[in-house]
This record gives C-alpha cells, structure tokens and sequence, in this order.
C-alpha cells in the first residue's frame, strides 16, 4: 500500500472509529485486489471478523457553557421577524422605473414599449409592483417588467413597490415618453401635372 493513501485513510479511520464506538455496531476493513482499504458496517462475507477497536476515551470537565446574552437572543428573534415598512423603505430607497428613460422617444416600435423597474438591492419574492400607464393601475411581478402596447403620443408611467401586505414601501417617479410612427403619407410620392 503506498504512502499517500495512507496519509489519506488516516483521518478516515479517526473519524470512523469514534462513531463505530459510539453506535455499538462492528466495523469491518475491507481490502480490495488493489490495496486499497475500506471501513464498512457492512460484512464483506461470512468468514469476515469484525475489528476490535480501542475504547474511547472521555475527558470530564468543568467548563460551564454560558447562556446566549440578551443582545444575541434577541438579534436571533430579530432574524426570524419580517422587517417593518421602515426598515423595508430604507432598504429600497433606489427602486426605480430603469427603461424606458424620461422624455425618451420611441419610433417604429409597432406602438410596444418595455417597461422596466429595479433596486440595487434584491426584491424579496412576496413583494409586488403596482404600475400605473396614464394614471390607470395594472398589477404587474415585482422582478422585471412589462411589456405595454400604447397609442401613439405621450406617455406617463410610474411604479409603486408594495410589501407582503400590499402596503407602499417606493413609488417611482414618474417617467413620461414620446411613441412616434412614420406617416404612411411622408414618403407619398407628388402628385403630376394634370391635363
């Protein structure tokens, strides 16, 4: 057997031997044609004699393991509660609309529009996003956007980001754009002289 899988069965073995003691259950070592050496609980055969493992060894002390604090037992309550509106606005603050940029024009899109919104920070799953085109509310996913088929002209759009309990956390400010179409009488071509 060569060195360096010795060197690797070790820790092996220390690990395996305190659990056999523990558990009471025999171990047997296996070696394969290769050499190469496996513990198992299981017996390889019927003439297989378990190993006789050294007993293990307990050391008793009087260390005394103190009580969390206050401060960490309540940090660890603190975890476990949904945060507040507060807390919620603070961590969102940057939400914003990110497309379609203000005051932005947009030419021979057959009238459609991707809408976008965002935060620096990761929106949590149960949040939702309330979006308003042209003052009229559409519910819409929290990650994301949406993709809106507009009349031309101008456009106004803003998004509220709501919490688990539909309350207001951010409302965007509002973004208005321009949707332009090329006439189909632009490129007619003049009229001849008549007879």
């Amino acid at each position: 057997m060569n060195k360096g899988m010795i060197r690797n069965l070790t820790p092996l073995v220390f690990l395996i031997l305190p659990l056999a003691v523990f558990s009471q259950s025999e171990i047997f070592k296996v070696v394969d044609e290769d050499g190469n050496v496996t513990f198992t609980d299981q017996r390889p055969n019927n003439a297989a004699e378990p190993m006789d493992l050294p007993p293990l060894s307990v050391i008793e002390t009087d260390i005394q393991v103190p009580e969390p604090s206050a401060e960490v037992a309540g940090a660890a309550e603190a975890e476990d509660k949904p945060a507040t509106v507060r807390e919620l606005r603070k961590q969102y603050g940057d939400f914003k609309i990110i497309q379609p940029q203000n005051e932005e024009t947009f030419w021979g899109t057959a009238n459609t529009v991707t809408v976008s919104w965002g935060s620096s920070q990761p929106l949590l799953p149960d949040m939702s996003v309330l979006l308003y085109v042209n003052g009229e509310a559409r519910e819409a996913p929290a990650v994301g956007g949406v993709t809106l088929t507009l009349d031309r002209g101008e456009h106004q759009v803003y998004a509220v980001l709501r919490n688990s309990g539909k309350k207001r956390i951010v409302t965007t400010e509002t973004v208005t754009f321009f949707i332009k179409q090329h006439s189909a009488n632009f490129n007619r071509p003049a009229a001849g002289p008549r007879n």
